[in-house]
This record gives structure tokens, C-alpha cells and sequence, in this order.
């Protein structure tokens, strides 16, 4: 074990070496990240195999022990972030081409912050790598290739949300240390009022950072990932947001018993980011906004399943309690793995037609490596949940977890159980619109304008690892779950033993049972029998085969083919789901006259459809209220009069004065 502690402590090491190096070599640096990320993987094997790891040991500012250290929960999240990140820096090396070497120092000290708080031995330090991890980030947004002003903006932007989610995070830490009296992490017998206090001041802060509605928009995941590097927004939104998600549950692990109603806002939070996340994913026109808002969705899952859980806790539900904790546990390795992969195509497709845009990634390289594009084909899938990917296997944990709402005892929580549920089967099937939208036209549709791209060397390999890890995690489902049962038992702080049982013919423990009388799956089972389909399918094909095929004209989105001159376009896909939900998006028509020099059309001008995001009216109302009140303080507090700042002065002295003198 103290090999382990070793292994521990130089993987936290690498990462700041690999920053350092970052200024004589950026190869050196990922080379570095590499190695870091590796380290954390063997730990948290480690740890999850044999036992808790202790890596360096000292003695902190305030005289309390500081240390490295895994346990269960927080090696579950070590190994999430270290599989993604070996990816991410392999990828690295071969994306990364600028002429400077601070997109590389940036990714090695996030990555190296992530590690830290992930084996912080107390939440003192676990602020320590927060807080780093978010100025790290911001530097790899700062580097994004495009217009300064935007790259800027959207910087500023995650900065600002990301020092608010700080801000909340320490009330949060505050408040378990008023209750302990200590910094490091074990569990507190919080009084009602202040467990409360600290799980609300928590869930805001940590949401923050996972990106879940009210925070979605003017927030750094729709609009930080579609500015960022693609490795930077690989790592933002599979690792940065599993730091979110893994801050939560360890508040949450520290606490005492939940109460229902915190399942319930969980819960509530939870169903309406996955929904909302899925709407807008369906309606994005970029390769790598598409992802952002599909990053909000996936998250809001793993609120659903946390929510299910500790209603479930608080109701002493012990067996839906533990099943949907392995589907939340689940469902955020999935979600990291699949969006890794994603983001990372995003990054392959802009190196090969130097554009983002879904709408115009015509000229892509024919001679496409063959693990990229299995990447950008598995992933999206995964996504959508379609067997037998992980994807599915989690979404389908969390549908079943949903389904036993029914035995909540209060009835507004049932009740809320049963619009989750229905929230949930929707975002499913606007993902799946989104996701067949990016396969379709950022890997399969071969445009007829601009001619093949250059192939990007040394991408393909990586995207093909990922796409391979994704079916595993899929297929081999019951025995990671089995693997998985050291966190879910230190979050629960009760021994768990894994969901899986036998079916029918099918060995003992190939399959996940979601507890009587409800569905069980086996997920080896399924390739076997989507194989057996397809065969036959195939095979009804190939009889009733005949020689000729039958042509019709492409829908256009409503435009009659060709009278603007243009294919069908990822646009005019998703135009439907724009109109049908145009009372939650905002839908307006937009026209503009016709050039006189454009082709002759039924009518003389162009229609466009626009959407808005309702929280970003909230958002732009609170900016021009902050602003306004800033600029009248200004002008009638700080007109620049030396004798009015000598008066506040001597005001703020009094009052020292007064308040010292009250309490001695």
C-alpha cells in the first residue's frame, strides 16, 4: 500500500512538472500529463481492489494534517478523470500546434488541481485545488483560437460563475466546520438548520460548476466549450463537471440523514436540467455547442438518480436507495467517457474542415482515420442511449429507478417522481434527434462543395481507444458495477453489494435487476440478440429485394428543393422541433429581403428561425440592473472629491472603533 501512497503522490507531482515543462516543450508537458494520469488510474485501482491509499503527509497553515489520500468515493471519480485523461493528453500532443506554450501549461495545472482535490485529505485543500482548478480553466478558454473579444468574453464569463460557485463551495465548507470544528473530511452531526444550510450553499455551488438549469446559460458550458480547444473542452465538460458532481457527493457523504425534500429539489433540478439541456442540444448548429448543452443533460441525470436516492434514504428504502446510487455512479463514468470521445471527434472534424459549424463541414477528408469515426459514431449513440452502449445501460438504470417512485409516501414527492419520470423519457428522445443530427451531418454527410480536407495525423488512434471503451462499458456493465461497489458503500457509509443477478438461461451475475417485481437486463445478453435481429433483418431484406428504387425530392424545411440553392442542412432538421417547442424556446421568424443578384424564389425574401433562452432574459435583465446601479453609486458616492473618500475614511474608523469597543 505504501507503493500505492507513492504512485499517488507522484501522479499529483506530474501534472505541475508537466506545467513546468510546458515552457521548454508542450510535448514534454502532455508526456507528463500522461504519466500523471496513468499514476491516478493505478491508485485508484489500487484502492478500489485492495484498501484506502495514503500517499505524502504534513502539517497544514492552521496546524491540522493535510494528506493525500483515496478512498472509495473519491477513487471512483480519480479513475473517471485519470481513464479521460490519458486520452486527452495523447490526443494533446498531436492537436495542440500553437505557437505558444500556455494552452499546455493551463490543461496540466487544471488537470493537476482536479487531482488534488480529488485526494485532498480536507476540505481545506480541497479549496485549495477548487479554486486553482477554475484559474487553470480559465487559461485554457483564454487560448481558444477565433476573435478576441469573444474568446474573452466567454472567459470572463466562466470566471465569474466559477469564482460564485467558490464563494459557495466555502459557506459550504463554513458550515461543516462550525458543525466538526475541523477541516478534514469525516462525517458531522450537523444540527437540521445548519445540514440544510450546507446542503443547499453546496448544490448551488457545486451546480454551478456542473452546469444544471438555472445556470445553463451565460454560463461557461454552452458558451466556454464552443470557444475553448477541444482538449481543454474535453476536459471541461467530462472532468471539470465530474469535480462539480464529485463535490457533491462528498458534501453529501459528510452529512447526516437526508430529509425527503432534499431528494425532491435534487430531484426537480435534476429533471428539468436534463430536459432543457436535450432541447437545446436538438436545436444547436454547432459541433461542439451540440455537446455543451448535451453535457447539462447528462448531469441532470445524475441529479435524477441522486435525487431517487436520498428520497429513497430518507424513506428507508435501502434497496432503491443503493441501485440508484450505482446508476448515478454509473451514469457519470458513461457520461465522462462518451463525452471525452465526442468533444475530441469535435476537435478531429475542425482540424479536418477548419469550421464548427454543422451547417458547413462540407470538405471533410474523405480518407477519415477509421477510429475517428467510429468515435464520432459510438459516442452520439452512447448519448442517446442505444443499446448495447453505456449510455443506454445508465439511462436504463435511472428510468427504472424512476419507475418505483411510486413508493414515496408523501404524495407531492410521488407526484414529483412521476413528472421527473415523464421529463426524463422526453430528454431522451430530443438527444436522440441531437445526436442523430451530429453523426449525420458532421460524419456521415459528404456535401458536394468544397473538396476533401487534410486527414489530421495521430488523432484517429485515441478516438478509436475511447470508441472501444465505450461498448466494454457497456457490455461489461454487471462486473463494473460489481467493481463500483467500494464507492457507492463509502458514500453510503453502509456495505453495498452490486444490483446483479441471473436471468433465465444466462450465467448469475451477467445481468442488473432494478428490485422486484421491476425489469432486469442483461447487457452481454443484448449484442447477442441485436446480432440475431439484424440477421434477420438482413436477410428479409435480401428476398424481397427488387432491382429498382424510387427517388423523391429532400425535404427542405418547408423551401421548395433547390430554390435557394442549397442541400438539406442540419438547420432544416431540427426546424421542427424549433416550431413544436417554440413557446419554451423563444421561436421567432426572422425575414430579410432577397438579394437582387440572389436566384428567383416563390417569395422575395429569406425566413429564419431564431431561439432564446428564457433564463438569458433573466440573465441579461439582472446584467443591465447590476450595471445600472454600479454606474449611479459611482456618480453620487465616488465623484472623485477628496474631502467625501477622507469623510468615508474617518466613518469606517468610527465604526472599527464602536464595534471593538462592544465587544471587549
Amino acid at each position: 500500500m505504501e507503493l500505492l501512497g507513492a504512485v499517488l503522490t507522484g501522479a499529483v507531482v506530474a501534472f505541475f512538472l508537466g506545467a513546468a515543462l510546458a515552457a521548454v516543450d508542450r510535448r514534454a508537458a502532455y508526456a507528463a500529463a500522461v504519466a500523471g494520469s496513468i499514476g491516478l488510474v493505478v491508485a485508484a485501482v489500487g484502492e478500489l481492489v485492495l484498501g484506502p491509499v495514503h500517499g505524502v503527509a504534513w502539517t497544514g497553515p492552521l496546524g491540522e494534517p493535510e494528506a493525500l489520500t483515496l478512498d472509495g468515493l473519491s477513487a471512483f471519480f480519480a479513475l473517471a478523470a485519470g481513464l479521460v485523461w490519458v486520452a486527452t493528453s495523447v490526443y494533446s500532443v498531436y492537436y495542440d500546434d500553437r505557437p505558444t506554450p500556455l494552452l499546455a501549461l493551463a490543461y496540466c495545472v487544471t488537470l493537476g488541481s482536479i487531482a488534488l482535490l480529488t485526494a485532498a485529505s480536507s476540505f481545506l485543500l480541497f479549496l485549495v485545488g477548487w479554486e486553482a482548478m477554475t484559474l487553470g480553466s480559465y487559461g485554457m478558454i483564454l487560448q481558444a483560437a477565433g476573435r478576441p473579444p469573444r474568446v474573452f468574453s466567454a472567459a470572463f464569463v466562466f470566471l465569474a460563475f466559477g469564482e460564485g460557485s467558490t464563494l459557495l463551495v466555502v459557506l459550504a465548507v463554513a458550515g461543516l466546520h462550525a458543525a466538526a470544528g475541523t477541516f478534514t473530511i469525516l462525517p458531522v452531526a450537523a444540527s437540521a438548520d445548519l445540514a440544510a444550510f450546507v446542503f443547499l450553499a453546496g448544490l448551488v455551488g457545486f451546480g454551478l460548476k456542473m452546469g444544471i438549469v438555472p445556470f445553463h446559460l451565460t454560463e461557461w458550458l454552452p458558451i466556454a466549450h464552443s470557444s475553448a480547444p477541444s482538449n481543454a473542452s474535453a476536459v471541461l465538460s467530462s472532468t471539470l463537471t465530474l469535480a462539480g458532481v464529485y463535490g457533491l457527493f462528498r458534501i453529501l457523504s459528510v452529512l447526516p440523514a437526508p430529509p425527503a425534500w432534499w431528494g425532491a429539489v435534487t430531484l426537480s433540478i435534476g429533471a428539468l436540467s436534463a430536459l432543457l439541456g436535450a432541447l437545446f442540444a436538438s436545436v444547436s448548429e454547432h459541433t461542439k455547442g451540440l455537446p455543451a448543452y448535451s453535457t447539462i443533460e447528462n448531469n441532470g441525470l445524475i441529479l435524477v438518480a441522486l435525487g431517487v436516492a436520498l428520497v429513497a434514504r430518507s424513506e428507508d428504502l435501502a434497496s432503491l436507495y443503493l441501485f440508484a446510487l450505482f446508476a448515478a455512479f454509473y451514469q457519470a463514468l458513461a457520461h465522462a467517457v462518451a463525452k471525452t470521445a465526442l468533444f475530441l471527434s469535435a476537435g478531429y472534424v475542425e482540424h479536418a474542415t477548419r469550421t464548427y459549424d454543422l451547417g458547413a463541414v462540407g470538405g471533410r477528408a474523405k480518407d477519415s482515420a477509421p477510429g475517428a469515426v467510429a468515435a464520432a459514431l459510438i459516442a452520439p449513440l452512447s448519448l442517446a442511449a442505444a443499446p448495447p452502449l453505456a449510455g443506454f445501460v445508465s439511462e436504463w438504470m435511472i428510468l427504472e429507478a424512476l419507475f418505483q417512485s411510486f413508493r414515496f409516501s408523501p404524495p407531492a414527492i410521488e407526484f414529483d417522481g412521476l413528472l421527473a419520470g415523464a421529463a426524463v423519457a422526453l430528454a431522451a428522445g430530443l438527444v436522440l434527434v441531437a445526436m442523430v443530427k451530429y453523426i449525420a451531418f458532421s460524419t456521415l454527410w459528404q456535401p458536394s462543395s468544397p473538396g476533401p480536407a487534410e486527414r489530421p495525423r495521430g488523432l484517429g488512434t485515441v478516438l478509436g481507444a475511447l470508441a472501444v471503451a465505450i461498448v466494454a462499458l457497456g457490455v461489461g456493465a454487471p462486473w463494473l458495477l460489481r467493481f463500483l461497489t467500494p464507492a457507492v458503500s463509502a458514500f453510503a457509509r453502509t456495505a453495498a453489494v452490486a444490483p446483479v443477478s441471473g436471468l433465465l438461461s444466462i450465467p448469475v451475475g451477467w445481468s442488473i435487476v432494478s428490485g422486484s417485481p421491476f425489469g432486469i437486463l442483461s447487457p452481454p445478453a443484448v449484442p447477442v440478440g441485436l446480432a440475431v435481429g439484424a440477421l434477420l433483418a438482413l436477410g428479409y431484406y435480401a428476398l424481397g429485394r427488387r432491382g429498382t428504387s424510387r427517388r423523391v425530392d429532400p425535404w427542405m424545411a418547408g423551401s421548395a428543393p433547390g430554390a435557394s440553392g442549397e442541400t438539406y442542412s442540419s438547420f432544416g432538421y431540427s426546424a421542427g422541433v424549433r416550431i413544436m417547442f417554440r413557446s419554451v424556446l423563444g421561436t421567432r421568424e426572422v425575414r430579410t429581403r432577397r438579394s437582387a443578384l440572389a436566384p428567383a424564389g416563390p417569395v422575395p425574401y429569406h425566413v429564419q428561425l431564431e431561439v432564446l433562452d428564457p433564463f438569458r432574459v433573466v440573465y441579461d435583465a439582472l446584467r443591465r440592473f447590476g450595471l445600472g446601479t454600479s454606474d449611479s453609486l459611482k456618480e453620487h458616492l465616488m465623484p472623485g472629491i477628496l474631502g467625501r473618500y477622507l469623510a468615508y475614511l474617518l466613518a469606517a474608523m468610527l465604526v472599527v472603533i464602536v464595534v471593538v469597543a462592544l465587544a471587549i
